[in-house]
């Protein structure tokens, strides 16, 4: 079985378009849907509890809210999913045909936006990807149960803690790599600007390879 596990905030917007998505997958597939909201104001419990295995309430911070989901997976790969990105069956079917050939791993992304920016921006991040060896939250990483409890589950960091975990993961094994994309919004892009945007977000894991602490990040993220 598979576990996955959505941590939110104030996602009614997006979110059930996410579960819609993953029942019409789990008719064909043995996968848990696990939300974990981080004290919402809006409806997002509300809209979602029908479309959920478990609705587990947290304090907010996506690596509390994540590491709490992991707990009560009763799959054993944890696969974590943002509440705006969409996983697709034969990505999904690639995941189950080789769950005994990885301990994890993540896919490549694809964006809800077709244009020529975000079409370079992916070919950069999924070329990041495949030469560092690392993927992010937007990715869908996922990890063998066993593993991810033996290393501690995310780091508690503020910022960053995808980034975090992959760097603990890939010292002990390398990633699977999945070629079938996930599919995730552009809002962050369009809300604040395309370039903004880019060079805020490179800024921000620059200044944590440069050692800035995760919270003092978290300031201007």
């Amino acid at each position: 079985m598979i576990s996955i596990v959505i941590p939110t905030y104030n996602e009614e917007q997006y979110i059930v378009k996410t579960l819609n998505n993953l029942n019409q997958l789990k008719k064909d597939l043995e996968i848990e849907i696990i939300l974990v909201d981080g004290n919402s104001s809006d409806n997002t419990v509300k809209i979602s509890k029908n479309l959920v295995d478990k609705v587990i309430m947290s304090k907010k911070g996506r690596y509390i809210q994540q590491n709490l989901g992991a707990q009560s997976a009763n799959g054993s790969i944890i696969l974590f999913l943002h509440a705006d990105t969409i996983v697709t069956k034969s990505g999904l079917d690639i995941l189950i045909e080789k769950k005994n050939n990885f301990m994890w791993g993540f896919f490549k992304i694809s964006f809800d936006t077709k244009n020529f920016n975000f079409f370079i921006l992916k070919k950069c991040i999924n070329f990041r990807s495949i030469i560092f060896k690392y993927g992010t939250g937007d990715q869908c990483i996922f990890v063998n149960k066993d593993l991810f409890n033996e290393i501690g589950g995310f780091p508690s960091i503020a910022l960053m803690e995808d980034v975090a975990l992959c760097r603990i993961l890939k010292k002990k094994y390398n990633p699977l790599i999945i070629n079938e994309v996930v599919s995730t919004s552009t809002r962050k892009w369009s809300n604040e600007g395309f370039i903004k945007t880019i060079l805020k977000m490179r800024l921000l894991r620059l200044m944590y390879y440069l050692g800035f602490s995760p919270s003092f990040l978290e300031k201007y993220y």
